[in-house]
């Protein structure tokens, strides 16, 4: 693997020197019996590539074939890589895990917007065994992108993405990511993110899929004036896990943060939302909100959201809430008093539990799948019990 692809920091450090995760890390609470699974992780073979030709760029975690080229868009072999995109990470944190995704990465790419992009340029992935792709992801002075990072049912082997960020000075990129294969793997996305003065990152988060799903975001705000924005759903059936971890660093002067998650937990699945807004010394006119809601729709779900606020500064605004329950009562009897049936009024109070995020023009590309699988998802569960 080409060494130039990591920061110094990263070349110095050994899995070996880390002890394994367990539930007594704050960062991996919740998870049971699937930590086993994410320590000494064992790398497949690859297989060859499913063409879709209706992406941008097919990959199978270790090769990649791009179906269709974009004029402002650059993109560069991990193994040809000349410079790390992260010089020197900030707030990001080391363990045994992430460490080790380093160490055993199976392929990748470097995409560089060099030139405005309206349309989102999509990347499909698929895995039939152990696989740590490279995803890296620059914008440059004065530009803005989109990108579209695709889970779906071609993903029926684990996968642990790496994804890093670099916004440069007045640059924008919006990205959805999006994790829906029915498969029972485990997709554990790791994102970190170094935001430079005046640029702005936006994220869209479905998490449907797997048996296992998790997004760990670091986002560093560098740069004075500079914006993240969170928008995120996830819906559980069986026993599956969605597992989000979310922490905006608020580095630089003046800049913005606002998060708002949703997820609906039906059979014995199970959530995790951690957020942390921590704002440095010095980064005056910080405004920052988060919210995390969940509706459980059996006695066996549950849900954990652990919000927190690390300020040490004043002159800011700040804000976080979040909820945990079944569907209000007062709520059915209004809708069902009007003569809809009980499956029926869940389905419209479930959609419109959800349609605060996904009625927002940012999902007008993704909104009908969306939509389908969350009625999908609801059928399967009333089906199963």
């Amino acid at each position: 693997m080409n060494n130039k692809l990591f920061e110094k920091k990263l070349k110095s450090l050994s899995s070996k020197d880390f002890e394994n995760i367990t539930a007594k890390d704050e960062d991996w609470k919740y998870l049971g019996k699937k930590l086993f699974e994410l320590n000494d992780i064992e790398i497949g073979e690859a297989t060859d590539i499913k063409a879709s030709k209706t992406f941008d760029i097919d990959s199978n975690c270790f090769t990649y074939e791009i179906n269709s080229e974009h004029n402002h868009i650059e993109i560069t072999d991990i193994n040809e890589i000349k410079k790390p995109l992260i010089k020197e990470s900030i707030k990001r944190p080391f363990d045994k895990f992430n460490i080790e995704q380093f160490e055993k990465v199976t392929g990748g790419f470097q995409l560089n917007v060099k030139g405005d992009i309206e349309q989102y340029f999509t990347v499909n992935f698929q895995s039939d065994d152990n696989a740590i792709p490279y995803i890296g992801i620059s914008v440059e002075k004065n530009k803005s992108g989109k990108l579209y990072l695709n889970f779906d049912e071609l993903v029926i082997g684990n996968i642990y993405p790496i994804i890093e960020i670099f916004l440069n000075d007045n640059s924008n990129l919006e990205i959805i990511l999006s994790v829906t294969s029915t498969k029972e793997i485990n997709i554990v996305n790791s994102i970190y993110a170094q935001l430079e003065r005046d640029s702005n990152l936006t994220i869209h988060n479905i998490s449907t899929g797997a048996g296992f799903s998790r997004s760990r975001m670091d986002i560093d705000l560098l740069g004075n004036g500079s914006e993240f924005s969170l928008d995120g759903i996830y819906f559980g059936e069986e026993k599956q896990i969605h597992d989000n971890r979310v922490f905006v660093n608020h580095l630089g002067k003046n800049t913005s943060s606002n998060m708002i998650t949703k997820g609906v937990l039906g059979d014995e699945s199970s959530s995790i939302f951690t957020g942390t807004i921590h704002i440095a010394e010095g980064a005056e006119k910080t405004e920052s909100h988060q919210e995390n809601r969940n509706i459980l729709l059996s006695e066996e779900a549950t849900a954990q959201s652990v919000p927190n606020l690390e300020i040490l500064c004043d002159d800011v605004i700040c804000s976080h809430g979040s909820s945990v329950g079944p569907i209000e009562e007062n709520v059915y009897h209004y809708v069902m008093a009007r003569g809809v049936e009980k499956v029926d009024a869940d389905k419209l109070l479930i959609k419109g539990f959800f349609n605060e995020v996904i009625n927002n023009s940012e999902w007008e590309v993704i909104h009908d799948k969306v939509s389908k699988i969350i009625e999908k998802k609801y059928m399967n569960i009333i089906e199963s019990n």
